[in-house]
C-alpha cells in the first residue's frame, strides 16, 4: 500500500516537472494557448518540442517616441563602433544588421529564472518591427528558444541594455539547459548602459533606461507596469489563466526596445558630432573624460573651448585641472600654467595637483628651481593623505634645495 501511495505521488511530481500531463493535448488545439495569443494579438507557432507565441508590430516612419521621431533612414546607414565604446575602435556598422533585444523574466537570476518573454527589434524599409517570443508554458521553452536562436548570426551586431551581464547569460544558459545551443552567434555587442553612464551618469545618476527616456527623449510611459511586477503577472497566467496584465507586460517589452533604437542614434550622434549636439557642461566633462581615455588631447581640448562657452556658472576645479593636462600633453605650457595658476586661489584636492604640476613645469621647463622649490612647498603645506606622495613630495623638494645650493 505504502509503495503504491509512493508511486503515486512520484508520478504526480514528475509531471509537475514536466509542466504539466503527460497527455496533454498539442498547444495548437489547446484552447489555453489560443485564449493568450488572442489576448495579446499574437499567433501560435508549432514545433516539434512544443508552441510558443509570436507577436510582430512595426512602428513606421514618423511614429514619435517623445521628442524623438522614427526618421526614414536606409537600413544600409552606418553607426560607428567607437561610438559603443570606452576605446577607439574602427570600424561602421549597417542599422539594418543591428538587433535590438531585450528579456522579461520570472527571476533576477539563478537556476529558476526563466525568460518568457524575448523581444527583438529591427530596422526595415517599412519602418521598427519588434518581434516578441511569448512562452506559454515552461513545457514549451525549448520550442521558442529554438525559433529565438534564429534571430542570431555571426554577421549581427547585437544592441541591448545590460544585455552583456544579464539577458545574454540568462539566454545562453537556458539554451544549453534545453539543449538548444551552446553559445549565441554574434558579429558585436553594443551595451547601452555602459554608453549612457559614459556620456550622462555624472548629470543624471540615475542611468535607469525609463529615466534615460525622460530625460533626454522626454517620453513618460503612461500607466507603465512596474518591472517588480512583471514576474508576478507571469506566475498570474501559469497558475490561473488570469491575462489582465500580460498585454502591459509586451508593451512595456516594446517600449524598452525602441528607447534603445533612438539612444543608440543619440550616442551616435555626440561622437560624430564630437560634443556640438550636447548643451550641458557636465555631459561635456564626460565626453572630454572618454577622449581622455582614448588619448585624443586635442579633442578634450575642443570640447574645452565647448565648455567654456556652455557654462552659466564657474567651472568645477575637477573639470580645469582635467583640461590642463591635455594642454600639458599637447605641449601648450602656457594654456596648463594658466589653468594651474588659477587653481592655486582655490581650495580642495585640486589645489594640491596644480601646485604639484607648476613644481614639475618650473624645474624641468623653465628650469626656475626657486619657484618650483616655492610650489612644492606649498603642495606641501595643502598635505595630501598618501604616504607615497608625500614621500615623493619630500624627495622633490631635497632635489631642489640641492639644485639650488649647486
Amino acid at each position: 500500500m505504502k509503495n503504491d501511495c509512493l508511486t503515486e505521488r512520484l508520478h504526480q511530481l514528475g509531471n509537475h516537472l514536466a509542466g504539466g500531463s503527460s497527455n496533454k493535448p498539442q498547444p495548437a488545439s489547446n484552447a489555453r494557448y489560443q485564449k493568450l495569443a488572442d489576448v495579446v494579438g499574437g499567433q501560435l507557432v508549432n514545433h516539434p518540442a512544443g508552441c510558443y507565441c509570436l507577436v510582430r508590430q512595426v512602428y513606421p516612419f514618423g511614429f514619435s517616441l517623445g521628442n524623438e521621431s522614427l526618421d526614414k533612414v536606409k537600413p544600409s546607414a552606418l553607426v560607428a563602433s567607437s561610438s559603443f565604446s570606452a576605446t577607439e575602435r574602427e570600424g561602421e556598422v549597417p542599422l539594418g544588421s543591428l538587433l535590438f533585444f531585450d528579456t522579461e523574466t520570472t527571476g533576477l537570476g539563478g537556476a529558476g529564472a526563466v525568460p518568457f518573454l524575448v523581444g527583438c527589434g529591427s530596422l526595415t524599409h517599412q519602418g521598427f518591427e519588434v518581434r516578441q517570443y511569448l512562452l506559454p508554458d515552461y513545457s514549451d521553452e525549448a520550442a521558442m528558444l529554438e525559433h529565438v536562436l534564429a534571430e542570431f548570426d555571426s554577421q549581427t551586431t547585437l544592441v541591448s541594455y545590460n544585455g552583456i551581464a544579464f539577458d545574454m547569460n540568462l539566454l545562453r544558459d537556458r539554451m544549453i539547459v534545453n539543449r538548444v545551443a551552446r553559445e549565441l552567434p554574434q558579429a558585436d555587442h553594443f551595451d547601452l548602459l555602459h554608453s549612457a553612464r559614459r556620456l550622462w551618469r555624472r548629470r543624471l545618476s540615475d542611468c535607469r533606461l525609463t529615466n534615460i527616456e525622460r530625460e533626454l527623449f522626454r517620453f513618460y510611459r503612461d500607466d507603465d507596469i512596474p518591472g517588480h511586477l512583471i514576474p508576478s503577472v507571469y506566475f498570474d497566467w501559469l497558475q490561473t489563466d488570469t491575462l489582465s496584465f500580460m498585454c502591459s507586460v509586451l508593451e512595456h517589452n516594446r517600449f524598452d526596445i525602441l528607447s534603445l533604437y533612438f539612444l543608440l542614434l543619440r550616442v551616435d550622434e555626440v561622437f560624430r558630432s564630437e560634443g556640438a549636439s550636447l548643451d550641458t557642461a557636465d555631459d561635456l566633462y564626460s565626453l572630454s573624460r572618454v577622449y581622455g581615455r582614448r588619448r585624443r588631447p586635442d579633442k578634450v581640448i575642443g570640447n574645452f573651448e565647448s565648455l567654456q562657452q556652455t557654462a552659466t556658472y564657474p567651472l568645477d576645479t575637477e573639470v580645469v585641472f582635467f583640461h590642463s593636462l591635455a594642454f600639458k600633453r599637447r605641449g601648450d605650457w602656457s594654456r596648463a600654467v594658466e589653468l594651474w595658476l588659477s587653481l592655486t586661489e582655490q581650495t580642495g584636492r585640486e589645489n594640491y595637483e596644480a601646485c604639484l604640476e607648476l613644481a614639475k613645469y618650473y624645474e624641468h621647463h623653465a628650469k626656475d628651481y626657486q619657484r618650483a622649490l616655492d610650489f612644492a612647498h606649498r603642495a606641501g603645506r595643502i598635505g595630501t593623505p598618501s604616504q607615497r606622495r608625500r614621500d615623493n613630495l619630500k624627495t622633490r623638494i631635497g632635489r631642489l634645495q640641492r639644485k639650488l645650493c649647486r
